[in-house]
């Protein structure tokens, strides 16, 4: 090897022959291993202590593996589909409207636009029919409604309640027609 002389190398050392000495030698090299061995000792309490908590978390854990396997064998079918059949019996959703058509109608020099359609109730309960809105957009992008009262009459489960309505019609021409029940009647 290049720059590697052949010769040992020196190292330089004192020796202490009184025994005072190594006594003292002995307790420096003591006390930090005493320090070390404490700092130990502590870090087993601290971690027994930490050995309490574990059990939580391995519980939490566990049940939490649980409630996923069971939600995604299955278990989500037997909480939603309950759910979702109170959300489609719910008034709101129960009541549609169905079978609407719209013409216009000419007679007498005059455009009436005609709106037909009815109610179906698709609830397990009877349910009063709230009134209708006719939303009637012109060609020119104006949009006019018109308000359809009912008799609000209970509505029988799968029962219809048609209704016909004839409306001027604009002068622009008629782009679509959109009838919904009326905001806050439901």
């Amino acid at each position: 090897m290049q720059g590697v002389p052949d010769h040992s190398r020196l190292v330089s050392g004192q020796v202490i022959p009184e025994a005072g000495n190594v006594q003292t030698a002995r307790r420096a090299v003591e006390e930090p291993v005493a320090a070390e061995t404490r700092s130990v000792e502590n870090g087993e309490s601290q971690t027994l202590k930490g050995r309490k908590a574990s059990p939580l978390l391995f519980w939490s854990t566990c049940l939490l593996s649980v409630f996923l396997a069971f939600w995604m064998s299955g278990g989500h079918r037997l909480v939603l589909e309950p759910l979702a059949a109170t959300i489609r019996n719910a008034p709101a959703q129960a009541l549609q409207i169905e079978d609407v058509t719209s013409r216009l109608l000419r007679a007498d020099g005059n455009a009436h636009l005609l709106v037909e359609g009815s109610v179906r109730n698709h609830g397990a309960n009877a349910l009063p029919v709230p009134p209708i809105t006719i939303a009637v957009m012109e060609t020119g992008g104006a949009t006019t409604r018109y308000y359809l009262e009912t008799d609000r009459s209970p509505l029988a489960p799968g029962a219809n309640y048609g209704f016909s309505s004839r409306l001027d019609a604009p002068a622009n021409g008629v782009a679509s027609v959109s009838i919904t029940f009326q905001e806050g009647s439901r």
